[in-house]
């Protein structure tokens, strides 16, 4: 993703537009240039630190005018690496053991003479045969000896400079340049009080997964149903939020891809633009010529929930539960597609459970009266604790079925619950 200091766009004081790459025409040699140079810097330096990776860039980059742009570019690609710590051991203790022999050898230094004898090398030479008697006794034997170079690594190898390239997942430059303009879009969205999302009449299925997709980055958001059939899907942005703003802003952008994948859609988003958060406007729709990296697949499914349906039959129960919900609708006002779907092996009776992400009291009143008036009365609502944005108020009387939970979703307590709300088969 994008930062808010790489971001660039036009500000024309009531929309805000990212200056997205031309991919095409004259100015499209430069920037592919400039992204297969910076592909090949990561792909020729592994093992390198990022000190090395930053001044080879610079020499790439120079002086030019697009510094920003080529900014952006390497911070897609530091996306896709793992950098880890240098050294032989941990750097803190390295310093210490440093450290103290220099004080106990008081003075050291480069080179040895009639009254010094103790040398800068020679204690990076002990501190490299404590450290190999250490890592023996920890089992975790380097399998040579430390050297004094090897000691020199480890001593500030935590700072950020030092860290090496371990892995770096390769990237066509072209795609580099695709998920470029898409990030500029997405970054946009940090600042969005409201999304709001128009889509064509279209296939259930296709509306079964962006929902579906909606609920695995744990959106609060509403949909309605227009008289002329298509559906209106209302978000809450991240500015609208007291706290986990940062988080959820970057669960809202990790949607429009999602969103890119569909046909005949409109997006509008209200911002709070720069350090006043002035209004602005944020608008895009199906011809805007982004591609998007997602893969079609047909169901997202949370962390949360594979953990706790795995445990949940573990209970050998006499229930069995299924991923295969049918979108209902809730008075034209919202949809529900719930994330389980409960029977029972002998009776048939049915319940179902919906997994809540991101929520506030306000949002969860309007979505319960819905759910009340619309709703089926065999539905268990799950609220995770931490996912919550708002301060601590009271959920009775919401006139839905309502359990929380912390870390993980207790089957035994949803189990109860499902005995108490599981209706007759339809």
């Amino acid at each position: 993703m994008l930062t808010a200091d790489l971001l660039r766009v036009r500000d024309d004081g009531k929309l805000v537009t990212p200056r997205y790459l031309k991919l095409d025409g004259k100015a499209a040699g430069r920037v592919k240039e400039r992204a297969a140079g910076l592909v090949a810097i990561f792909q020729s330096h592994q093992g390198a630190t990022r000190a090395a990776i930053n001044e080879a860039i610079d020499d790439l980059v120079g002086d030019g005018t697009d510094f920003v742009t080529s900014r952006g570019l390497q911070k897609l690609i530091e996306d896709r690496c793992e950098f880890v710590m240098a050294g032989v051991a941990p750097p803190q203790e390295v310093r210490e053991l440093v450290f103290e022999l220099s004080a106990a050898n008081h003075p050291v230094v480069a080179g040895a003479d009639a009254l010094h004898t103790r040398t800068r090398a020679d204690v990076l030479g002990q501190v490299g045969q404590i450290l190999e008697a250490r890592l023996a006794e920890r089992g975790e034997p380097l399998g040579r000896p430390i050297t004094p170079a090897d000691v020199e690594d480890s001593l500030y190898g935590d700072l950020d400079d030092n860290q090496r390239l371990k892995t770096f997942r390769d990237i066509d430059p072209d795609k580099l340049l695709e998920r470029y303009n898409l990030a500029m879009a997405q970054a946009a969205l940090y600042r969005a009080r409201e999304l709001r999302v128009t889509l064509q009449a279209g296939s259930p299925a296709r509306y079964r997964q962006l929902f579906r997709t909606m609920k695995f980055h744990r959106l609060m958001h509403r949909v309605e149903r227009q008289s002329d059939g298509r559906w209106l899907l209302t978000v809450d942005g991240p500015i609208s939020l007291l706290k986990s703003t940062s988080k959820y802003g970057l669960q809202m952008a990790l949607f429009l891809p999602a969103l890119i994948l569909c046909e005949g859609w409109s997006l509008e988003a209200d911002l709070a633009w720069g350090p006043q958060r002035e209004p602005r406007r944020f608008e895009l729709d199906d011809t805007c010529g982004l591609k998007s990296h997602y893969k079609e697949r047909g169901v997202y499914i949370t962390e949360e929930q594979e953990q706790f349906e795995a445990r949940f039959r573990e209970l050998d129960s006499p229930w069995t539960l299924s991923r295969k919900a049918n979108i209902i609708d809730l008075g034209g006002r919202d949809v529900l597609v719930p994330d389980l779907v409960f029977k029972h092996k002998l009776d048939g009776r049915v319940a179902m459970l919906e997994i809540l992400g991101f929520w506030r009291k306000g949002w969860l009143a309007s979505k319960a009266q819905n759910l009340d008036r619309f709703g089926p009365p065999n539905l268990i609502l799950a609220l995770s604790d931490r996912l919550r944005t708002d301060k601590n108020t009271r959920l009775d009387g919401l006139g839905v079925n309502i359990m929380t939970f912390k870390g993980v979703i207790l089957p035994r307590k949803v189990l109860e619950l499902i005995e108490k709300v599981a209706a007759p088969p339809a």
